[in-house]
């Protein structure tokens, strides 16, 4: 199917962002809750481009981690690395507040507070055991580091329990031996 040149005119994003969350910051950017959002409910949901992760390393190589596995060796990737679209601008938290349900569809995990940033663990979405940086959320229970391998640790598998990816959860499942 292609769409005609006015119906992409009218397309601003290639993903949902609820009307309810803004980007905010100029070095640290970030969503944002403008209005409270209730547990449950749907705060983005993630569009983009889907590669395999050969195609991913040959055209990002590097310059982007905004992507995540949603099958094996297959990854979903903003349209435009370098600036992309404000559902991509969601942070880690070792505490967040968003997880995922389904494969792409961000949901509030309690209910969120006008001001409050919205973030969620990137356990919920990752599992490539080379990927890692230092964290700095500044929770009392912070990891300190995220690794790819985070998803395996027993008590952020229990803390997440019903928000991975789907393609994180049948990892666990795999694991438990289900």
């Amino acid at each position: 199917m292609e769409y005609s040149s006015e119906v992409l005119s009218k397309i601003k994003a290639e993903s949902y962002v609820s009307k309810k969350v803004q980007m905010q910051g100029i070095e640290h950017k970030g969503l944002f809750a403008i209005e409270k959002i209730l547990k449950d409910e749907i705060v983005s949901i993630s569009g983009g481009v889907i590669l395999s992760k050969e195609e991913f390393e040959k055209i990002y190589s590097g310059s982007s981690d905004h992507a995540y596995y949603i099958a094996e060796n297959f990854l979903i990737c903003p349209l435009n690395p370098v600036n992309p679209s404000d559902d991509w601008r969601m942070n880690h938290c070792c505490e967040p507040n968003c997880g995922v349900k389904g494969q792409i569809i961000f949901v509030a995990i309690k209910d969120i507070e006008v001001g409050e940033e919205l973030t969620f663990d990137y356990a919920m979405t990752e599992t490539d055991p080379d990927y890692s940086f230092p964290l700095s959320c500044k929770k009392s229970i912070c990891r300190n580091k995220f690794t790819g391998n985070d998803f395996k640790i027993k008590e952020v598998q229990e803390k997440y329990k019903g928000y991975f990816s789907v393609y994180v959860q049948d990892k666990i499942d795999k694991l438990e031996g289900n």
